[in-house]
């Protein structure tokens, strides 16, 4: 499933995590032989501008020096001894507008960034490309992915072995009974209580089912995973899996359903977790 995408885009709003950013992009870029390129918007109300970045020309004396911003980027493809070149962009301002008419929302596309509270959640909210979020600088030895039982999962499963071959995968599925998805509540992170002996029964024969699919899933494709009964907020229970799991990565497939793997949910995990993730 390597051809999935055609592009990856850096998107850089400070120097941060340049290294690390540029590190990791190049090598999937190079291993799937697509192409990088590098958005870089600063966003003065949020990051203050380096003095160096600032124009030398009195004129533009508190104006950004693009070019200069260009240069520094160069500096550290030069430092990972990057020999092939790569369109360096630089904008002002207005991320999410600046990635939508650059990236022409293409589904083709991987968007490789920094997480910043400030930005990342209108990204996810407002655009629907493929994000890789690094938190931090380690090479992946785990990686976990959560899925729902629902028709994409078997496609999220190929996806995940492909994108990190080196990492031992785990699949988990957090069983919750839902009574009516169209009907939760707004605390619909909540477990829906039982409350009759019909209840009771159906929730048993939909837990059999679901943890038959699970069981097939690990079969198929020889992986090891964890099939949990959540008594409490889904978005906790994953946190509590995900960090006594120690995994570097956590892969995610986001819909806008009122549930799982909404961007609620999704945002929250990314607020409360400190490994990197891939949503796609």
């Amino acid at each position: 499933m390597s051809h999935m995408f055609k592009r990856v885009i850096v998107l850089l709003n400070d120097f941060e995590k340049i290294d690390i950013l540029l590190k990791k992009a190049i090598e999937f870029a190079t291993q799937r032989q697509i192409s990088l390129e590098i958005l870089y918007v600063q966003e003065e109300p949020l990051f203050a501008t380096p003095d160096y970045f600032l124009s030398d020309d009195k004129a533009e004396e508190d104006k950004v020096d693009k070019e200069k911003i260009k240069d520094e980027i160069q500096k550290h493809l030069n430092r990972l001894d990057e020999v092939e070149k790569h369109s360096v962009l630089v904008f002002i301002d207005d991320t999410i507008d600046r990635l939508l008419v650059y990236a022409k929302n293409r589904k083709d596309i991987l968007i490789v960034s920094s997480y910043h509270k400030d930005i990342t959640p209108s990204l996810l909210k407002k655009t629907s490309y493929t994000y890789w979020i690094i938190k931090g600088e380690e090479e992946y030895k785990k990686s976990v992915l959560p899925i729902d039982l629902k028709d994409n999962s078997r496609e999220s499963i190929q996806m995940a072995q492909d994108l990190f071959k080196e990492a031992d995968l785990t699949l988990v599925h957090d069983y919750r009974y839902i009574l009516d998805t169209l009907a939760i509540r707004e605390d619909y992170l909540n477990v829906v209580p039982l409350t009759t002996t019909v209840d009771f029964e159906l929730d048993r024969q939909i837990k059999i089912e679901h943890k038959k699919v699970f069981e097939s899933y690990k079969k198929e494709f020889s992986l090891s995973g964890d099939f949990i009964e959540g008594d409490g907020r889904l978005d906790a229970d994953l946190i509590e899996f995900i960090k006594n799991g120690g995994f570097d990565v956590t892969i995610l497939y986001h819909h806008d359903e009122e549930l799982f793997f909404s961007p609620t949910l999704i945002l929250i995990l990314l607020d409360q977790l400190s490994c990197d993730f891939f949503i796609f």
